[in-house]
């Protein structure tokens, strides 16, 4: 059964995509102009912002079948990626999300969403391959796409960038790079890796 938005979620919904669709113009723009370092900068950038856009909250399934809101997984740093087995370059960069996972999960959050439409993706084809894969990184399921329509992504893998506080401070509408990956994830738990 569908249900209809309201007037107000259809204009936070366009504002959001409206804002993921700028940071990748923003990105493609100063990559192909040679300032991949943006990055890092606008991570460590902290003053000078007008006003800042905060996580909506969401309801996800933890691996056990309970029911948890994003925001109540928040307090530190956190990294959200969302991600469906059928898509190859999530797959390329799982094995990286592990890595960093490894390296930082006492300083970062890592909150790794399986986009669950129960057609396409489904909760058992999401726990196989995590399994399969031997993955140890934590993973919430969307069941609902609550999170995927309140957020407004149209592809996989997106990966958002948290504060403790749930401001939305950078978001990655594609594929990352593992060095790419491993330098925003140094940023975001503090430390300034060469």
């Amino acid at each position: 059964m569908k249900s209809k938005l309201t007037k107000n979620q259809k204009t936070i919904i366009l504002c959001l995509t409206l804002f993921f669709l700028l940071i990748a113009a923003s990105f493609a723009y100063n990559k192909f102009s040679g300032r991949e370092d943006v990055i890092k900068e606008t991570l460590e950038k902290t003053s000078g912002k007008t006003e800042s856009i905060m996580l909506p909250d969401f309801i996800l399934k933890d691996w056990d079948g309970n029911e948890t809101s994003v925001k109540d997984l928040l307090g530190k740093p956190t990294i959200i990626n969302f991600w469906a087995t059928w898509c190859k370059y999530c797959e390329e960069e799982m094995p990286d999300f592990q890595i960093a996972y490894d390296k930082y999960k006492d300083k970062v959050n890592f909150i790794m969403i399986d986009a669950v439409d129960g057609v396409q993706e489904t909760e058992e084809k999401g726990k196989n391959y995590i399994e399969q894969n031997g993955y140890t990184f934590p993973v919430y399921f969307d069941v609902n796409m609550e999170g995927v329509i309140n957020l407004g992504i149209t592809g996989f893998p997106t990966t958002l960038f948290v504060s403790p506080e749930g401001e939305l401070l950078l978001a990655w509408p594609s594929y990352l790079s593992g060095d790419r990956l491993m330098s925003m994830v140094a940023t975001m738990a503090g430390e300034n890796e060469e």
